[in-house]
């Protein structure tokens, strides 16, 4: 397994793990969401500089090839024999390097299709995160003001006993104002004086029992 194999397997290892562990809370999702859009990006940038690199091995290979067929002519068209050897020693090391950067080349067009690979399994982990961080936003929104009703209709206990206590005594006084008669200020005026006249009577009546 080379290099970009384990560094994908790596990366999707650890993204299923944040998946299993991720706890049912908006905080939580946010930050694992954080850390995947994180690792999505350095992918990206992975991609890119092979991309970059894969460009310049076959500029530098193309180059090469050429070179190959430039000192195998010059060879057989040198008229000295030591220039025809030193064209032919070129040659044969610009055929090696053409080998090398062939190799190379079968390298990074691996490694950029194991790379494309991780940033859609990355970006499809991203969308999924979301999705499900959407989903259970719009489930705890509901389940809230599910809850908030119920409390609201909720039996309220001891204060529906208060209520009626205080109803009752409402009740009481009520009954008491609508039985009670009103007040007459001229009758009581009169009753007063009445009143008094009676004690003076019985007053009387006491001190002639004593004479």
């Amino acid at each position: 397994m080379n290099r970009m194999q384990r560094w994908k397997l790596s990366v999707t290892t650890w993204v299923d793990g944040v998946l299993a562990q991720i706890e049912n809370h908006e905080a939580s999702v946010s930050s694992a969401i954080g850390r995947v859009r994180q690792s999505t990006a350095r992918a990206r940038v992975q991609l890119k500089r092979v991309e970059r690199d894969q460009r310049a091995l076959r500029d530098t290979l193309l180059r090469e090839e050429e070179a190959v067929e430039a000192w195998r002519r010059r060879a057989k068209g040198a008229e000295d024999e030591e220039e025809a050897l030193e064209c032919l020693r070129r040659h044969k090391s610009a055929i090696l390097r053409v080998d090398s950067l062939r190799r190379r080349l079968e390298e990074h067009e691996v490694a950029h299709k194991e790379l494309s690979e991780g940033v859609r399994v990355l970006n499809g982990r991203l969308a999924e995160l979301n999705e499900r961080k959407n989903l259970m936003r719009t489930r705890q929104s509901r389940a809230e003001a599910a809850h908030g009703m119920a409390d609201a209709n909720a039996p309220l206990g001891d204060l529906e006993d208060v209520f009626e206590r205080w109803e009752s005594r409402v009740g009481e006084i009520e009954i008491a104002a609508e039985c009670e008669p009103a007040l007459d200020a001229f009758e009581t005026r009169f009753e007063s004086v009445e009143e008094v006249v009676a004690l003076r009577a019985e007053l009387d009546e006491l001190r002639r029992e004593e004479s």
